[in-house]
């Protein structure tokens, strides 16, 4: 489809939007009228009718052609300059060259697995503005440098098939058929809470009067949700048209980065780009934020820069590198503005061989484009992160993991410990050895947290479902009073899950001993052995 088309296309569906809505509005006068001119005289009915037009009129024009849109307050990331930049400035520069286009005068670094281009258009893009490009760090800290001129010359190809000019035009689109249909529902709901709290008034003076309750649907909104509906409609067909026309810019813009980049890289870069985004999801939520609630972050920097460990973790690299040749084979969806990765790298793969431009394909990790990365990374988290993050405490990674898993167990120790204290005993792992070895683990048990079928069993079934609950509870009083002193600590790995290490032998002798303290006949010697051998192994490295 030719750019003329394309624009056409778009700003017709963008005035048909105003059109429909000016017609609801004006074919509503009309009937009107032409009901005033054709009675010979006036009857009640006139009056429900202008009602009924007045209700249906008012929201089209308050909320279409009235209320002022929100308008995006600014630009997210950080801006990178050609002074502190020269690198990663001078890669872009070379790409823009390749392509034809004039380079962007902005670069950011954002948070997203994404890169995006975009200009500062007026008059739904006929005018032409400054130009402005987007790259997120998850991109620098997994892709080559070939793939990241791949990234690149696809983020150009949308330059030079006026792609970006265009989607001035698809975005006001977009966003005044959302703003309306949202606050379309905004008053549909509000009409309904209002009149829902009408009928409850009116029930709770009846009843105040010995009167029955009334049972009275309050409605679903009104006309502002059967128009909130009909404008959905229109949307459906506005967002298939556009979407389909976005999604045959991402093939062309695909096949100029391949011509610019190479095939392979491409192709590289396209299964790369969705396994980074599955990483970065597991990473924020795994590691970054894992120390929240415990008052701790990592060190600057590493809030998102931490990625680059996990990528580098060999066995975590051969998943990820599975997850890339094994793509997903996803259906396209209508209203999705890029089609389906799968289909992507399928159509670059069917292409002939091409190295791409000479100087460019370089295997080295995109992010020593950058200079001082860590510091880069470290003023995103400044820009990026709730004001709330100042407050926390910035430790490395493995005093990030043990001590957010140490805060974890406090936690969990807390049923526990209210009943020890509850029974006048001390918090200790200790009490409870001595509480358990006396005969008091079904007193204790009854004090913690545990199923109804629990509270109901009673003799062998009673004590079935209480030797687990205490070996749990002492397991946790146990680590925690390890672990509070370090004679145990918790493990960084970026492969599997933290694991809980005890001096020598101990960590395997741990279970038995659990297991002897809530036997039917408690013996807690093994135990009390441990802890003090664990104690005592760890006493020389404390000194």
């Amino acid at each position: 489809m030719r750019t003329s088309t394309r624009a056409l296309l778009a700003v017709a569906l963008l005035v048909g939007f105003y059109l429909l809505s000016a017609a609801v509005v004006v074919g509503l006068v009309w009937a009107n009228v032409e009901l005033v001119v054709s009675s010979d005289r006036f009857h009640s009915g006139m009056v429900k009718l202008w009602a009924l037009s007045a209700a249906i009129a008012y929201p089209v024009l308050r909320v279409v052609f009235l209320t002022r849109r929100p308008r995006a307050t600014g630009r997210d990331g950080l801006v990178l300059t050609r002074a502190e930049q020269p690198g990663l400035w001078a890669r872009v520069d070379r790409i823009a060259e390749a392509t034809g286009v004039r380079g962007p005068a902005e670069i950011r670094l954002v948070s997203d697995v994404n890169a995006y281009v975009s200009e500062d258009t007026r008059l739904l893009g006929l005018v032409r503005g400054p130009r402005h490009l987007a790259i997120g760090a998850p991109l620098l800290l997994g892709l080559t440098e070939a793939e990241l001129d791949s990234v690149l010359a696809h983020e150009f190809g949308h330059y030079a098939n006026n792609d970006v000019r265009l989607g001035a035009v698809t975005v006001a689109g977009r966003t005044a058929l959302l703003h309306s249909i949202a606050t379309l529902h905004h008053r549909a709901d509000r009409h309904r809470a209002d009149k829902a709290a009408e009928i409850a008034q009116d029930n709770a003076y009846r009843q105040a009067r010995g009167r029955k309750a009334r049972e009275e649907d309050p409605g679903n909104g009104g006309i502002e949700r059967f128009l909130a509906k009909a404008f959905t409609q229109y949307a459906k067909l506005y967002f298939r048209v556009t979407e389909s026309v976005s999604r045959r810019e991402e093939f062309a813009a695909d096949r100029h980065a391949a011509e610019v980049a190479g095939r392979d890289a491409t192709a590289a870069a396209l299964r790369r780009i969705p396994v980074l985004g599955a990483a970065q999801g597991f990473y924020l939520n795994r590691y970054a934020t894992m120390g929240w609630s415990a008052g701790l972050l990592p060190l600057r920097g590493q809030f998102y820069g931490g990625l680059a460990h996990l990528l580098a973790d060999p066995q975590r690299r051969e998943e990820l590198t599975a997850m890339g040749l094994d793509l997903p084979d996803e259906q396209p969806d209508p209203y999705d503005s890029h089609p389906p990765i799968r289909q992507r790298v399928a159509a670059i793969e069917a292409l002939p061989d091409t190295p791409g431009l000479p100087g460019l394909g370089s295997a080295a990790p995109a992010v020593g484009l950058l200079r001082e990365a860590d510091r880069l990374f470290g003023d995103l988290e400044t820009l990026d992160l709730v004001p709330e993050a100042a407050a926390k405490r910035r430790v490395e990674w493995p005093e990030l993991v043990h001590e957010t898993l140490l805060a974890d167990c406090r936690e969990a120790a807390q049923p526990v410990l209210r009943a020890l204290t509850g029974s006048g005993l001390h918090g200790t792992v200790e009490a409870l050895l001595d509480a358990l070895e006396a005969g008091r683990g079904e007193e204790l048990a009854k004090r913690l947290p545990q199923s109804e079928e629990a509270e109901q069993a009673t003799g062998r079934a009673a004590r079935e479902f209480r030797r687990p609950l205490l070996r749990e509870a002492l397991r946790t009083l146990t680590v925690l009073a390890l672990a509070s002193d370090r004679t145990a600590r918790w493990e960084l790995s970026w492969s599997r899950p933290a694991a809980l290490v005890l001096p020598g032998d101990l960590g395997d002798r741990l279970p038995a001993a659990l297991d002897a303290a809530v036997a039917d006949t408690p013996d807690a010697a093994p135990l009390r052995a441990l802890l003090a051998e664990a104690r005592t192994a760890a006493a020389p490295a404390a000194s």
